[in-house]
């Protein structure tokens, strides 16, 4: 036979909303009558009814994330993070890999509204506007992830310019003046031309020259980082360092300048920016800006429980700090 909360509720003898309280993980009792009702639902081999308490309550307990790449080392550390939290809340996740192609985005979360989730977990290169408009009319609890989108969405994210310049910054203030930078696609502005913006605006602080022929866009992939820094090596006055959008562009740079005979970091210093499992893995160990990923996707998680709960965010849009990790692949001149 089915054991039901009020089985449960008759042997510890107390009401069987305490029973679905405990069982649920918002107990109100004491830790003595918590302990017994899970013990008592132990032995019974109680198991809920998804689909009852799913028509009951009118949730699913389903979160769909849409994410661009699950390969990119940075995704999945954030995806991680939305797991665990997930997890402790009871909620399961479906995840969809897009690409980063629109067509594909608005695919899922029209699959997402038939599968009627709790809530979407946005985490994709850019936030086109026909999502942002799907997602509004939807009126499925919605986060996104390191973009700012408006107050109208909740969104969790990094400053890209603020933590770009502090690398920048670290370069100067090693001595280096003549710093190339390779960036992730300026059609990805938050990440991609905001970082650059960062970069620019360090060296207009500082007093030193932009130079076009130090500037190479890649698409944060290791193949990008290898070409841009090709391109860049063919300038007739070499930089002494070079800031890449991305630890596999980094890598891609290193690469390239090893490939020519020079060395990395005693010719040219190189900073990354993720701290990804490849900045430790390359030769030398990349100096890199250490985004949290883990912390925004469960951040991310937290925000959009509360928002399917029905809580008053005390912020729509959080930033979290990153950290320059010094390795050796940067030096100190003059």
């Amino acid at each position: 036979m089915t054991v039901t909360l009020k089985d449960i509720a008759e042997r510890v003898g107390v009401t069987e909303s305490t029973v679905s309280r405990v069982l649920n993980g918002v107990p109100k009792a004491s830790k003595e009558t918590c302990e017994k009702i899970l013990k008592v639902a132990e032995e019974l081999e109680y198991s809920p009814n998804q689909v009852a308490r799913s028509l009951v309550k009118q949730k699913t307990h389903v979160i769909g994330l849409v994410i661009s790449d699950i390969y990119n080392p940075y995704f999945a550390a954030v995806t991680g993070g939305i797991e665990e939290i997930a997890s402790s809340y009871g909620y399961s996740l479906i995840i969809s890999t897009t690409g980063g192609r629109e067509k594909e985005e608005l695919k899922y979360i029209n699959v997402f509204k038939e599968k009627r989730v709790d809530g979407i977990i946005f985490m994709s290169g850019r936030m086109p506007d026909s999502c942002l408009t799907e997602i509004k009319n939807s009126n499925i609890p919605t986060v996104v992830v390191a973009r700012k989108i408006d107050d109208s969405v909740p969104s969790i994210h990094i400053d890209n310019i603020k933590e770009s310049y502090k690398a920048v910054e670290f370069l100067i203030k090693s001595g280096h003046q003549k710093i190339a930078m390779i960036s992730g696609t300026f059609a990805d502005v938050e990440s991609g031309y905001n970082r650059f913006l960062g970069y620019k605006k360090a060296l207009e602080d500082y007093d030193l020259p932009f130079c076009d022929n130090y500037i190479a866009e890649g698409d944060f992939k290791l193949a990008s980082g290898i070409e841009g820094m090709r391109k860049i090596l063919k300038t007739k006055e070499l930089p002494t360092a070079v800031f890449a959008g991305s630890d596999a562009m980094a890598v891609g740079a290193i690469k390239a300048i090893k490939a020519t005979g020079l060395q990395v970091p005693e010719d040219i210093s190189v900073v990354g920016f993720d701290n990804n499992i490849i900045s430790k893995a390359c030769d030398p160990e990349l100096t890199t800006v250490g985004q949290p990923a883990k912390s925004l996707g469960k951040k991310a998680m937290e925000m959009l429980y509360k928002v399917i709960e029905g809580e008053n965010l005390a912020e729509r849009s959080i930033y979290l700090p990153c950290e320059i990790i010094i390795r050796d692949s940067t030096r100190k001149i003059g």
